[in-house]
C-alpha cells in the first residue's frame, strides 16, 4: 500500500488539474457569477492602466497649475477682459458706454446679437472655440470726438471689431455715426 498511495495522489492531482484548476482558471467552467483567473488578470492590468493615467494627469495638472499660479493677478484680469469666457452682455454695454462717455458721447439704441457669423450653411456642432457677440448702436458726435471714441475703443483691451459704420451728415457739425462692433468669447 506505501507504493500505491503516491500513485494514487498523483491520479487525483492531475485529474484536479484537468478537471478543475484549469478550466476554472481559463474560463472554461464558470458558474454564476464565477470570473476565471485570467479575466481578473486582465481586469487589474486595465486598472493598473486607468490608475497609472490618473497619475500622469495628475501630475500634468499640478505642473500646469503651478505656471498658472506665477502669473500675476492684473495679467489674468487683462486677459479675461481681452478674452473672456462668457457673454456678458450688460458688462459689454457699460465698457462701452464707459468709453463713449469719456468723449461726451451718448450711446443710442445700443443692441446685442448673439448670432454673429452663424453659417446657415454649416452642418453639425459648432467646434469653434470662441463665440462672437454683435453689438450695434447710434452716437452723435463731431468727427474729430468719434475719431477720439474710436482710438480708445481701439486701446480697450476688450477686443473688438468694427463690421459697419454708416455717418448721415447734418448742418450743425454734428454728424449721425450708427456703428456696428463684433467682440469675442471663449467657449
Amino acid at each position: 500500500m506505501n507504493i500505491l498511495t503516491p500513485v494514487i495522489l498523483i491520479i487525483i492531482s492531475i485529474g484536479t488539474f484537468f478537471v478543475y484548476i484549469n478550466p476554472n482558471y481559463r474560463g472554461q467552467n464558470q458558474g454564476a457569477g464565477a470570473e476565471s483567473v485570467m479575466q481578473l488578470q486582465k481586469e487589474y492590468a486595465d486598472y493598473q492602466n486607468a490608475l497609472n493615467n490618473a497619475k500622469e494627469i495628475a501630475t500634468k495638472r499640478d505642473s500646469l497649475q503651478t505656471k498658472s499660479n506665477e502669473f500675476k493677478l492684473a495679467d489674468t484680469q487683462k486677459l479675461e477682459k481681452l478674452l473672456p469666457d462668457n457673454i456678458d452682455n450688460i458688462k459689454l454695454v457699460i465698457d462701452m458706454n464707459n468709453i463713449a462717455n469719456k468723449h461726451g458721447l451718448e450711446l443710442k439704441g445700443a443692441k446685442l446679437d448673439t448670432n454673429v457669423n452663424i453659417d446657415p450653411n454649416k452642418i453639425g456642432a459648432d467646434t469653434s472655440k470662441y463665440g462672437t457677440v454683435g453689438i450695434s448702436f447710434t452716437v452723435v458726435a463731431s468727427y474729430e470726438n468719434f475719431q477720439a471714441f474710436l482710438a480708445d475703443l481701439e486701446k480697450s483691451l476688450r477686443l473688438v471689431e468694427v463690421t459697419d459704420l454708416s455717418i448721415t451728415g447734418s448742418n450743425t457739425g454734428l454728424y449721425n455715426f450708427s456703428v456696428s462692433l463684433k467682440t469675442y468669447w471663449l467657449k
